[in-house]
């Protein structure tokens, strides 16, 4: 750039001295000439001159803002590359870790399918032997309880033969090894308790998860809410059933004891409108309700 201003400065010169021997030339040739017309001819030059040192000027001027734009496209240029290749990066890298987690999610999908279906599997198989147990249960009912007779027959031969004697008092329901009786007016829990007991039973005790089943086979479809054998009114938080055992497996319902409001709520009630294994709650023991008696079969 240094070299292209030193040759411009030159080419100034050397016009400015052509100018200068130009002006000579004319100054010896036309001395005849009147002094206005010098003063005009040495105006012209000196404005041509003039024109001369803008026109280098603009030149320079043209090429450093040439040279300037160049350096700042060029810087531009590798901005622009640098951006775009970062961009690139960021875009495949973004590519695959999108496809490794479509693949964890595929993956994902898989086994929570294949858990079902062993979910599944099991929850039939669980179901097969409780039906199983629940049968043999009530065979072993059956046979513990069985008695046996003589009945005489033809000539007085005497054949051993079993007569089951098992059976429930009539208006009572026999369900697995027990009878159950469901009541058909309403009483409080302490009433109902007595109930039973003068029809030598006593409020239903759960004792399993089937005998929880069981009994939503005694109302069918009806809307009910009824006693059971569960109270805390000896030592609020301490459930017991009436025969004195403590509570050890419940069926409560979300949120439930929540021993609130401003009657102890001291006896529980089941929901049979409520979740099967959910529908224990403790209620105040001077409610009215419906209530299921429980004894052994005879």
């Amino acid at each position: 750039m240094a070299e292209y201003v030193n040759k411009q400065v030159i080419e100034f010169n050397k016009v400015s001295e052509e100018n200068r021997n130009r002006l000579t030339r004319s100054v010896k040739t036309e001395t005849h000439l009147s002094d206005g017309r010098l003063r005009i001819y040495r105006l012209a030059a000196v404005c041509f001159g003039v024109l001369c040192v803008l026109q280098v000027t603009l030149n320079i001027s043209l090429r450093l803002d040439f040279f300037h734009s160049n350096r700042e496209r060029e810087q531009l240029n590798g901005c622009y590359n640098t951006t775009m290749m970062d961009l690139c990066t960021e875009r495949d890298q973004c590519r695959m870790n999108r496809n490794q987690l479509e693949r964890e999610r595929d993956k994902v999908k898989m086994d929570k399918k294949q858990l079902l279906e062993r979910y599944t599997a099991l929850a039939t198989e669980r179901d097969r032997l409780r039906n199983r147990v629940s049968l043999l249960t009530n065979e072993k009912v059956v046979l513990s309880s069985c008695g046996t007779g003589r009945v005489v027959e033809g000539s007085g031969m005497a054949v051993q033969t079993m007569r089951t004697v098992l059976k429930c008092p009539k208006g009572w329901r026999m369900l697995g090894s027990s009878c159950y009786f469901l009541s058909t007016e309403r009483k409080t829990w302490e009433e109902s308790k007595m109930d039973c007991l003068a029809r030598g039973a006593d409020l239903v005790i759960i004792n399993s998860r089937q005998e929880q089943k069981l009994l939503y086979q005694l109302d069918g479809d009806a809307d009910l809410l009824v006693w059971i054998g569960l109270t805390d009114s000896v030592n609020e938080g301490s459930w017991k059933w009436v025969d004195g055992t403590p509570l050890t497996t419940s069926y409560w319902k979300t949120g439930k004891p929540d021993h609130g409001g401003t009657n102890n709520k001291d006896c529980v009630e089941v929901n049979h409108r409520d979740n099967v294994l959910a529908n224990w709650n403790d209620a105040p023991c001077n409610h009215t309700l419906h209530w299921i008696c429980e004894k052994l079969q005879k």
